[in-house]
């Protein structure tokens, strides 16, 4: 792209900038990777595509034949076990295993058989029929099974499916055989290199797997029964704080420890990252080894070994050899990659241009994972861990080309003052407005959007979003918040949500907002938020408990938090207890914090995206908020989106609502956008100009 000379800049509006980058472009040909493994030299993974109605197809690259489909168009490789998934493959040895998703007649879930594919053949099941869905499988050719986490819709534990440890068999001749039950969650099991020991991760009622777990041990006897089968870490807190609340209590006497990723060495010794380590006054993940019935510290570092494992087949070390690590490591909410010494414990970060890096996996003298940057789209890299050397696989959509690229930035890292006191610290990412081609009349602060990141148990991306230049290129500035109860930052800042969803997060987005705006950065008067899932609550919550707010856009968002208390997914049924307090005694609490029951004090219009098949956030949060908005005579849209579940997959869905939102905001903050969108009907208002 040639240097832009001053007189080929224009004068616009913020928010009237023509931008490069279409609402189309965020869905055309964009993928999303969702689990990579190995074999030998062969890379595997699944990847979600928008443009095939969000079908999640298996791919394999090798450096003889480059990258193909693994099995036919007509396959999905995705699994429905926790609502969220992950762990919907494995491969080992030229061995194929994968959970199908395909629509059926089934009452409670989709068809979910297990396939096995071998040298490219047809796959085939190995699973019967039934309301039954399996993930995170650990392939045994010795015994001939595949080890697998086992969630029955038909049969209810404590309210939910109930999960179990089964081994299948993998000529699909014998049906499932439970190994392991009486747990509410299972996952991650794991064989032992010499194939005589099984590893894997349980935890019950009322924990989540961030919050406190079991790791479990057991030898395998030649017949493939567990035999020994023990606990060896997730021990109970030795003190619990009779005032926190009641719920995390009880998790904490369950297990005050999160273990997760178990890895076992080449000499069968296991490790896994733990927060037990008290560094500094606070708990950090980091990586521990088994050393007889105890996990004992690799790494002492303020700082995180893993995210949160909202889904299942997570990765993020393993060994490059008997004596090195290779992790993923988290700081300020930007990731690196390091190498571990075992012998001396020296630790070395990998010069890389990456700030995210999910999805390790290590083998064949190389390193293999999925990464980005602020300026360049995430894509499957293989590592020589020799020379260092990086091989693109795959990326997950086209690079910017240079009219895009100029107009990306890495963001300015944020760490601000925040609560009530202004004793409370939360960190954001700072994205100004940018687009070479545009500038803004003289005097004019630009509109911001507040990003807010769902979970709430989750971290801001740190890698290329292309929503934000979205925004940015047209003259927004976009802030994106890592609120108190994001990971990355340490035990102590996460579980300052508890007890305070809808608090502290409110707090903290609006103390980024007041510091913006004391710098001079944005227009106090044009705020918008937008958010998904847990994000989209706060941003109903800054609607209806502040009048920061110019507009907001919602997707999937909850308005009713005694709803999401009843009726939920598996993995979360008990998670807004956790972040509130016990229900229905905390009934109250839940009811003043829920925008449903007070939709009478929003005082901006709301744009709402709803899936019609989200099982985390059923369609009713959507439903009843509509309801409520016209009660109140409150401005607001809404669009349905069918097949949609929670998290939006296809391109039409993708692209249509971003539109729409786009436009939604153009309507009440006075600007007219560039592109020629979809327009949503708005409620409550009186002007043609809306429909």
């Amino acid at each position: 792209m040639a240097k832009l000379t001053e007189d080929r800049v224009e004068t616009r509006p913020y928010g009237e900038w023509a931008s490069p980058l279409s609402p189309g472009d965020l869905a055309q040909g964009t993928r999303k990777v969702e689990q990579i493994c190995l074999d030998g030299g062969a890379v595997y993974w699944v990847e979600s595509r928008p443009d095939e109605g969000g079908r999640s197809a298996i791919m394999r690259w090798t450096p003889e034949t480059g990258a193909d489909d693994a099995t036919a168009r007509w396959f999905s490789a995705r699994t429905t076990v926790n609502s969220y998934g992950g762990g919907a493959m494995a491969v080992r040895d030229g061995l194929l295993v994968f959970t199908r998703y395909e629509k059926t007649a089934f009452p409670k879930t989709a068809d979910q058989r297990v396939h096995l594919a071998t040298n490219g053949r047809m796959p085939k099941p190995i699973t019967p029929h039934g309301a039954v869905t399996y993930a995170d499988f650990a392939i045994d050719p010795g015994h001939g099974v595949v080890y697998a986490v086992m969630e029955e819709a038909d049969l209810i534990t404590n309210g939910q499916p109930t999960q179990s440890l089964v081994a299948l068999d993998l000529a699909g001749e014998r049906p499932p055989r439970i190994l392991a039950e009486g747990g509410d969650f299972y996952a991650s099991p794991r064989l032992s290199p010499d194939g005589t020991r099984l590893c894997w991760i349980t935890w019950n009622y009322p924990s989540m797997p961030w919050e406190g777990t079991h790791l479990w041990v057991a030898d395998i006897d030649p017949s493939g029964a567990l035999r020994d089968a023990r606990m060896v870490a997730g021990t109970p807190a030795a003190d619990v704080n009779p005032l926190s609340n009641p719920v995390l209590q009880n998790a904490m006497r369950f297990s005050d420890e999160a273990i997760v990723n178990p890895v076992w060495s080449p000499d069968g010794t296991l490790y896994a990252v733990s927060d037990r380590i008290e560094i500094g006054g606070d708990h950090w993940a980091n990586i521990c080894k088994l050393a007889g019935d105890t996990l004992v510290p690799v790494t002492r570092e303020t700082a995180e070994f893993a995210p949160p494992a909202w889904r299942l087949g997570g990765a993020s070390f393993g060994f490059a050899g008997p004596d090195r690590i290779v992790a993923t490591v988290t700081r300020g909410g930007l990731w690196s990659l390091v190498t571990i010494i075992l012998s001396t414990g020296e630790m070395t970060e990998i010069d890389t241009p990456f700030t995210s890096i999910s999805h390790l996996h290590l083998g064949d003298g190389h390193a293999v994972f999925l990464a980005g940057s602020f300026t360049d789209v995430p894509a499957i890299y293989r590592m020589s861990l020799e020379t260092g050397a990086l091989t693109r696989v795959r990326s997950t959509g086209p690079s910017p080309d240079p009219a895009l690229a100029a107009c990306l930035a890495a963001p300015e890292a944020l760490t601000y003052a925040s609560g009530p006191d202004g004793t409370a610290r939360a960190h954001a990412f700072y994205f100004a407005p940018k687009n070479p081609r545009f500038q803004a009349p003289e005097g004019e602060k630009p509109p911001l959007v507040i990003l807010i990141h769902g979970g709430p148990t989750a971290a801001a991306s740190a890698t290329l979003d292309m929503t934000i230049p979205f925004f940015t290129s047209r003259g927004f500035a976009v802030v994106d918040v890592n609120y108190r109860g994001s990971t990355g930052f340490g035990r102590a800042f996460r579980r300052a949500m508890y007890g305070n969803w809808g608090k502290v997060d409110v707090e903290d987005c609006l103390g980024v907002v007041a510091a913006l705006v004391a710098r001079g950065d944005v227009d106090p008067y044009r705020i918008v938020s937008r958010g998904g899932s847990s994000g989209g609550y706060t941003t109903l919550a800054l609607a209806t408990f502040t009048d920061q707010l110019s507009a907001a856009a919602s997707y999937y968002g909850i308005s009713n938090l005694e709803m999401i208390a009843k009726i939920t997914d598996k993995l979360e049924a008990h998670y807004a207890e956790l972040l509130l307090g016990p229900y229905p005694m905390a009934s109250k609490l839940f009811r003043a914090r829920s925008p449903l029951f007070h939709a009478a004090r929003i005082d901006c219009p709301i744009i709402l995206f709803q899936g019609t098949e989200d099982p985390v956030v059923p369609p009713e949060q959507a439903h009843v908020m509509i309801d409520a908005l016209n009660a109140a005579k409150r401005p607001y849209a809404y669009t349905f989106y069918e097949g949609e579940g929670h998290g939006f997959r296809k391109a039409r869905s993708i692209v249509e609502s971003l539109e729409k939102e786009l436009s939604f905001y153009g309507t009440f903050l006075g600007f007219t956008p560039a592109d020629s969108l979809h327009r949503p009907q708005i409620f409550n208002v009186e002007s043609d100009d809306t429909t």
